[in-house]
Formats: C-alpha cells, structure tokens, sequence
C-alpha cells in the first residue's frame, strides 16, 4: 500500500513534516494560463537551480484521463507543445490526455498518451495552483484544480 493511490505517503512522519516547514514555497507569482488564472508558488531550491539553467524549464501539468484519472507534473528541456512563457527561465502548459489503452501494466509504467482531449468538459478544466520544488536532483511538483 505503500505507493498506491491509497496511501498515506509521508503523511506521519516527522522527517517529511520538518522539510515541508524549511523548504516551503517562498516565490510567487500569479499567471494568466489560457484566460484563467494561476498561482505558482516554489522554494528557493528551485528558484536557485532555475537561475543556474541556461534555457528555460517546461513544467507540464497533465490530466491523464486513463483506468483511473491521475494528475502528473513532467518537466521537460523543451515543449513540444504549446505553451505559456512565464519569464526566461520557466514556461507552463496544462493538457488534459488520453490514453492509447487501459491496461493497469502499460499505464504504470509508460503512460501512453493517445490524444489530447477537446471536449467541452476537458476545456472547463484548469489549474489553480502549481508548487514545484528541486530536491535530491530532481524536479517535484503537484496542481491543484
């Protein structure tokens, strides 16, 4: 149960709540992403490597409607896919995806994309906030919708 979607993650321990106290997101800036607005919040940490990188970072959000829907946050060197420029080192995107199929073992492990999704429900679907971080020499992130 440890990595399911039933899990507690580091709900209870101490460890995990002392690194959320010190590394909180202390930068914000509010966007605009496709006429609605959104929030991004992130820690020093990210904000240091961001001024170390020499071309800007992509931050997808993606809701993979799938078996299951999950939300991910990838981020990529560069987009292959249109995107909302935030200043010379961060653009964001938000897309809502399908996938080629449902099968539990496929999804867990590739995340097959088939199409982005255009109906008019996927369209009234937005991010409200982003918080992202730079820990153990990788990228972390989660949206709120």
């Amino acid at each position: 149960m440890r990595h399911t979607y039933f899990s507690l993650g580091d709900m209870f321990n101490p460890a995990s709540w002392w690194r959320r106290l010190v590394h909180r997101p202390s930068h914000r800036q509010s966007i605009a992403l496709n006429n609605h607005p959104l929030q991004l919040r992130w820690t020093r940490r990210a904000q240091r490597q961001l001024l170390l990188r020499p071309t800007a970072l992509v931050i997808e959000m993606q809701l993979y409607f799938s078996c299951v829907v999950k939300k991910r946050v990838l981020f990529h060197e560069q987009s292959l896919h249109p995107d909302h420029v935030v200043n010379d080192k961060l653009r964001i995107l938000f897309r809502c995806v399908q996938p080629t199929s449902c099968d539990p073992e496929e999804f867990a492990r590739h995340y097959p994309e088939k199409r982005q999704l255009q109906s008019t429900a996927a369209q009234r679907m937005h991010p409200k906030e982003l918080v992202f971080d730079f820990r153990d020499g990788h990228w972390q992130g989660e949206f709120r919708i």
